[in-house]
């Protein structure tokens, strides 16, 4: 695996920022690290007015031209590439068994899948596994940092938004792609067919928190937490302010990503959408 020149411009950067975030630890029950709230929800209002004009309409214009099965087998192939930052992962974080089922289920999906389009493991019972640079960081120790609301990219923090600069330089696979405006097209392609996953989840997520800005902050930050410790310790809710509790939990599936890629089930949740478009006049 190869750094490029521009990768190896960023260790200076990325070594003192990972031991400030060595320095920067969070407990996993906590609230949440926000101290450049202001800065973040400013950052999420610009967010949600590019979502709303932008990515929106062009991912519902994408789920109504692709049939189901086309757009299922796009979703696999990007979650197959996807599988080489699992298993790097996999392996600096120990989990040598892990890493051997999820090669497995990489070389039968890409073989016998064609590319990864037909998910062929997941059959067989090799379920996919999410491991990424982030929560690799967390299991060395190192500390979560500030929340960061990141422009187009939306939740993260210091640790993770470290671990996607070495993804991007490492295992991403699009990097790898020398010709430009193809690597654009993937890049672009992958943006608008993970928000068309989202679709049926957007109404749900307003009609559910008081603030959606916390809301958003506080799931994200629970879910990050239990992925780092595979949900053995922690992962209660991390703000002390009063919460959807009882929205979150419903929810819950909505927030395991790799679950979304159900087209039956996101079909369904969108004639719920459309009902209570219409219940609510808007």
């Amino acid at each position: 695996m190869k750094l490029s020149k521009s990768g190896l411009r960023l260790v200076p950067v990325l070594v003192p920022a990972l031991i400030l975030c060595g320095c920067a630890t969070t407990a996993p029950q906590g609230p949440a690290y926000d101290p450049f709230e202001p800065v973040n929800r400013s950052i999420y209002t610009f967010n949600t007015k590019v979502d709303e004009y932008v990515l929106q309409p062009v991912a519902k214009g994408y789920r109504a031209v692709l049939p189901d099965p086309v757009e299922e087998g796009i979703n696999n192939m990007f979650s197959n590439l996807n599988e080489v930052t699992t298993i790097v992962n996999d392996l600096l974080q120990g989990k040598v068994t892990q890493a051997a089922r999820d090669t497995t289920r990489f070389m039968l999906n890409t073989t016998l899948g064609i590319g990864g389009i037909f998910d062929l493991a997941g059959r067989v019972g090799l379920e996919r596994n999410n491991e990424n640079f982030g929560q690799t960081f967390g299991v060395w120790g190192f500390g979560e940092g500030p929340f960061l609301m990141l422009p187009f990219l939306g939740p993260s923090n210091l640790r993770s938004t470290l671990g996607r600069v070495v993804e991007n330089q490492t295992t991403s696979l699009p990097s790898y792609i020398e010709h430009d405006p193809t690597q654009i097209a993937v890049r672009i392609t992958d943006i608008v067919q993970f928000r068309a996953q989202l679709l049926s989840a957007g109404r749900l997520f307003d009609q559910a928190a008081l603030d959606p800005y916390l809301f958003i902050r506080d799931g994200w930050t629970r879910q990050h937490r239990n992925a780092v410790t595979d949900g053995k310790s922690g992962g209660g809710r991390p703000s002390g302010r009063p919460s959807s509790g009882d929205a979150l939990d419903e929810l819950d599936e909505l927030d395991e990503l790799d679950e979304l890629d159900r087209l039956d089930e996101l079909d369904e949740l969108d004639a719920l959408d459309d009902a209570a478009s219409d219940a609510t006049g808007n």
